[in-house]
């Protein structure tokens, strides 16, 4: 297994797995309808329009297979909206056959290594309640510090801001 930066002849390996793991994860959360919806041809033109017109000092990683293929992929930048917070991850996301081997700890330790890097303190992202790895982010430092209502399709459904106040102690 392999983690690295991303580049832009990445993403048809992120907007795969973005679609695969979306339609996993969320099953019984979002509705079967809105999940069926998911393509990835419509996730590889979002991670395109991503790649052209990045966040503030976004930076993006992928996990490899031994065969090369991508299995999962993290991202964050700058925070998206001004609190407590300077940095966020954006997305972290692993085919389901590749969790629970630490790949997932490696992603947002990346992410977070690179933020630091940009002098980013702190760190946050938006879990959707009911996803299992809101226990994955509390083994890696996190807090759950607030909570939000989102509209999905047609549906109203809460997330759960998890935080660390020092980004340094991400995934340690």
């Amino acid at each position: 297994m392999k983690i690295r930066k991303a580049t832009f002849t990445d993403i048809d390996g992120i907007a795969f797995v973005h679609a695969t793991s979306w339609k996993t994860t969320y099953k019984g959360l979002i509705s079967d309808e809105f999940l069926d919806s998911i393509t990835v041809e419509a996730r590889k033109k979002r991670w395109i329009l991503n790649f052209e017109n990045p966040h503030k000092d976004e930076v993006m990683y992928v996990a490899e297979n031994e065969a090369g293929t991508i299995i999962g992929f993290g991202n964050g930048g700058a925070r998206r909206e001004a609190d407590m917070y300077d940095a966020e991850l954006y997305a972290l996301y692993l085919l389901k056959e590749y969790q629970g081997q630490g790949l997932g700890k490696l992603l947002i330790r990346s992410v977070a290594q690179h933020l630091m890097e940009k002098s980013y303190s702190s760190f946050m992202t938006w879990v959707l309640v009911g996803n299992p790895a809101i226990h994955f982010y509390h083994k890696v430092g996190g807090e759950s510090v607030a909570m939000k209502e989102v509209k999905i399709g047609n549906e109203i459904v809460e997330e759960i801001m998890i935080g660390w106040r020092d980004i340094g102690v991400v995934g340690r």
